[in-house]
């Protein structure tokens, strides 16, 4: 309600009142200019070979597996794969913490009985924190002589050679983060477009952290030095993405991470559109939080650093909101009875500027993440689409953060649900915006305002690219059902009574 309140403010001011809303969008389209013209630069960033040294001996590792009411199936198959680790001298720490169904958790438990002393589960209801309470839980448990934690997510499966391949990056004394790129295992043709707007943050912003010493951690796949993540404090629990926070704090008392363009480990991806929504909220919202964190460490941290991590932090950020506002308030000036004014004018060109310098540079972001695929153009213009699709989330994430909203910490379903979540509640704020700019053109091409029509189709279009994107999420559900097919009947006898 705060969002919708704010929205009408803005509609209300920029009909009636615009010269006050004439400032706000000029300060939009500066900031998405400056963030939009440093964005491509960095994209432009060759790619960058981190040095690595030789493992000296086997230090131990202790491996972290949080989870929360996941299927447990694929939590199995996530566990297996650790227990085949070409690695001696490792630990594996698993937690549910707060799933209510003992269906869900006990076989997981029994399972982990299988796999031999070092593989540990603990089950903690209540526990406060959500993954970084989980994560900040196990801290108590790692084995004294441990020297490193790897952070692992229920539903990746690792490579063999994971931790030696990790370990030797630890070349420097201060390097206290290694982070791997997130890649997925239910992927195919159909879904691709989805994979590939998830793949750009790391094709550009990733590779930019190590050329500007700014590198995050990004939640699984990560490995950190256990005495700096003591001296911290461990990760935060009120920050929806704890890693990204984490990440920032860790440069804070003077140590850096390092990103290995290398995939290890391979997850799942959301099965269906109420899921990735959700999903994409928590990482635009939780990394608005980290703003706070990062602009406290302005002039602690060297600013090549601090510009870097400003860049990540607002990657799934659009600057729409205003413009949208701005933009839905010209189906009423259009009305005789409102003379339009020079500020009116104004308010057009600046909300309009502001979609377009979005649309441009993003376009350009995944044509150069995609430029040395086959049918590059084609691949970029749809994981571009995808993107666009999610604007109404990126928009809405920093305005709510500026109201000091507070939103629980909702996990990505990995369950494959037996009907999908409903479209109309999953679109209906797009689905509604969409069509007033729809009504807006037609009220502009009675009025003969050409450039009107244009920018409210253009806004439009980009709010209905929702609708693609149900479309090519949609069959990562039968695709992810497969997979999990092939591996039920291997842990099947660990289900006394069939689970979902």
């Amino acid at each position: 309600m705060v969002l919708l309140l704010f929205f009408l403010i803005i509609l209300t001011a920029a009909a009636f009142i615009p010269k006050y809303v004439v400032a706000l969008l000029a300060l939009n389209v500066v900031i998405g200019l400056f963030l939009s013209i440093f964005q491509i630069i960095i994209a432009l960033f060759p790619n960058f070979k981190p040095r690595c040294g030789k493992l000296d001996g086997e230090p131990l590792v202790s491996i972290f597996v949080p989870a929360y009411n996941e299927p447990p199936m694929i939590l199995m198959q996530t566990l297996e794969a650790l227990s085949r680790l070409k690695y001696e001298r490792f630990e594996v720490l698993v937690i549910d913490n707060n799933t209510k169904d003992p269906a869900v958790w006990q076989p997981v438990e029994a399972f982990v009985k299988t796999l031999g002393p070092k593989f540990r589960f603990l089950h903690v209801d209540p526990l406060s924190g959500f993954k970084a309470g989980a994560l900040n839980y196990l801290m108590n448990y790692a084995d004294k002589k441990s020297e490193y934690v790897a952070i692992i997510d229920a539903d990746y499966v690792v490579r063999p050679d994971f931790l030696k391949t990790a370990l030797p990056y630890f070349s420097e004394e201060k390097i206290a983060l290694v982070q791997f790129p997130q890649r997925y295992r239910n992927r195919n043709q159909k879904n691709e477009p989805i994979a590939d707007e998830y793949n750009h943050f790391f094709g550009i912003y990733m590779n930019m952290a190590n050329h500007l010493d700014c590198v995050p951690s990004t939640g699984t796949v990560s490995l950190y030095k256990l005495s700096v993540l003591r001296m911290i404090g461990g990760f935060r629990g009120e920050a929806l993405t704890e890693d990204a926070d984490v990440g920032l704090r860790i440069y804070g008392v003077g140590y850096r991470g390092i990103y290995i363009d290398l995939p290890v480990g391979y997850g799942l991806m959301p099965y269906d559109l109420e899921a990735y929504r959700k999903q994409k909220w928590r990482w635009s919202y939780g990394n608005a939080q980290s703003l706070k964190t990062l602009f406290m460490l302005f002039g602690k941290i060297p600013f090549r650093s601090w510009i870097g991590f400003l860049s990540h932090l607002t990657a799934w950020h659009h600057f729409h909101f205003l413009p949208f506002a701005a933009l839905a308030a010209f189906p009423i000036i259009l009305h005789p009875a409102i003379p339009i004014t020079q500020y009116h004018k104004q308010i057009l060109i600046f909300a309009s500027l502001s979609i377009f310098i979005t649309l441009a540079s993003k376009m350009l972001l995944f044509l150069v993440t995609l430029r040395k695929e086959k049918k590059f153009f084609r691949r970029a213009l749809r994981a571009f689409v995808v993107h666009m699709g999610m604007t109404l989330i990126y928009s809405e994430a920093w305005i709510a953060f500026l109201f000091q909203r507070k939103f629980p910490f909702e996990r990505t379903n990995k369950f494959v649900l037996k009907k999908m979540p409903s479209l109309v509640k999953n679109s209906y704020g797009e689905f509604l915006l969409g069509s007033w700019y729809l009504l807006g053109a037609v009220a502009a091409i009675w009025w003969g305002r050409p450039i009107m029509v244009a920018a409210f189709l253009i806004a439009a279009s980009v709010l209905f690219s929702i609708y693609y994107v149900y479309w090519k999420i949609k069959p990562t559900k039968a695709y992810s059902k497969k997979i999990l097919s092939r591996i039920e009947h291997r842990y099947r006898s660990f289900f006394p009574e069939a689970v979902q």
